[in-house]
């Protein structure tokens, strides 16, 4: 195994350890098998690669520094500005740097569609010995959204019977088991992959949105959404969290089934009005009401206002745009980034913290590994990227 197929290995492995790991960490009743199992891999890397790194790394990781170092002197959270510090640097970095080393894009697909089997039979596992509560709701539905979005991606490059039925088992196990939060990946990726995908063809595309017109009819304004839920809940018996809150939606709207968030965004928007230019800090809802922000711009706006928010948006577009250069080059690397762009921005629009988000910044990290591979792929310069590892 070559180096680049060895990094593809363990980034596809850093991606599907919170899942693949659960088994271990449910019956030792301890998640720190996943944070061993991160700094194992981020050893590993190191090693193999001589300790040489990206220069980007270092740059990113003296800008996310400075910036603490100034939220820190600057607003009146020093405790949890340090305590969200250390945990970035032990969980999110560690995660930027994995996805910072040379891969094969081929390795890294198989490993992914590989590691993806994997993680669906590890949770299985969990859920059919009945330890599922001990990974809690929310966890297993973004455990698991993954698998069933690489089952979509590869649906028609493997086995159509068994891509088949782990693509239905998985959303059947997130939509019973689950959360609502991980249907928002699902409908991301699918948005991706059906509007954005190089390979698919204008008809194509054409008959997609006309087909998720019809269903959105269906589904929302004919109430077909509902009475399938109905259907599940008292026909089949499964009254689960999740069908409860997703039935709650449906009838009573968002704010009634939005399990107290509406009133944690009223709070955020209302610290947000108190220093919107340059915000409150980082850790300010942390230290406050001792909860994480839920949503990624609010985050933003609480924390760096609306300077805050104005970089922010220049960064995606540059992101944006480096996502489109690395479509036009290699169209299956920028589906993998998909995935890992759904799973981790879908979170991040209803839950979870900007800087713990470890499949996030996994994602930044690739993105601009990814454009540097494809810049240099056909280049006369490829030599001389090849030699700084």
């Amino acid at each position: 195994m070559d180096r680049k197929d060895l990094a593809a290995l363990l980034i596809a492995l850093s991606f599907f350890q919170f899942g693949l790991l659960q088994p271990i960490a449910v019956f030792t009743n301890s998640q720190s098998i996943i944070a061993m199992s991160t700094v194992t891999i981020t050893l590993v890397l190191l090693v193999a690669f001589q300790y040489k790194m990206h220069i980007y790394v270092f740059f990113v990781f003296a800008a996310i520094s400075l910036l603490f170092l100034f939220s820190y002197f600057l607003f009146d959270t020093r405790y949890e500005t340090l305590l969200i510090y250390c945990e970035f640097l032990l969980k999110s970095f560690s995660l930027f740097l994995i996805g910072s080393f040379p891969f094969s894009t081929e390795s890294l697909k198989k490993y992914f569609y590989i590691l993806s089997n994997f993680n669906f039979i590890a949770l299985s596992f969990v859920l059919f010995v009945g330890h599922i509560d001990s990974i809690e709701y929310m966890r297993f539905g973004y455990a698991m959204l993954p698998t069933l979005l690489v089952s979509i991606y590869m649906y028609h490059e493997r086995s159509k019977l068994l891509n088949g039925s782990i693509l239905i088992s998985s959303f059947g196990m997130i939509l019973l088991f689950g959360s609502r939060g991980p249907l928002i990946g699902v409908i991301l990726f699918i948005f991706i992959l059906l509007f954005i995908n190089k390979k698919l063809k204008i008809h194509h595309k054409i008959m997609a949105f006309l087909t998720i017109s019809a269903g959105f009819i269906y589904l929302f304004l004919m109430d077909g959404f509902l009475q399938i839920l109905d259907f599940i809940y008292f026909d089949l018996g499964y009254e689960t969290y999740s069908i409860i809150k997703l039935r709650m939606m449906i009838q009573d709207g968002i704010s009634e089934s939005s399990s107290g968030r509406d009133f944690l965004y009223q709070s955020f928007l209302e610290l947000f009005y108190e220093n919107p230019i340059f915000g409150n800090g980082i850790g300010i809802t942390n230290e406050l009401w001792d909860v994480t922000p839920h949503n990624l711009f609010l985050q933003i706006l609480v924390e760096f206002g609306i300077l805050g928010m104005f970089v922010f948006i220049l960064l995606a577009c540059g992101f944006l745009y480096v996502l489109l250069k690395i479509r036009k080059v290699n169209n299956e690397l920028f589906l993998i980034l998909g995935i890992l762009f759904s799973v981790s921005f879908g979170r991040l629009l209803v839950s979870s913290d900007l800087w713990l988000r470890q499949e996030f910044w996994l994602f930044l990290s690739m993105v601009i590994n990814g454009f540097l591979i494809t810049k240099y792929q056909n280049s006369s310069e490829q030599k001389k990227f090849r030699e700084t590892f």
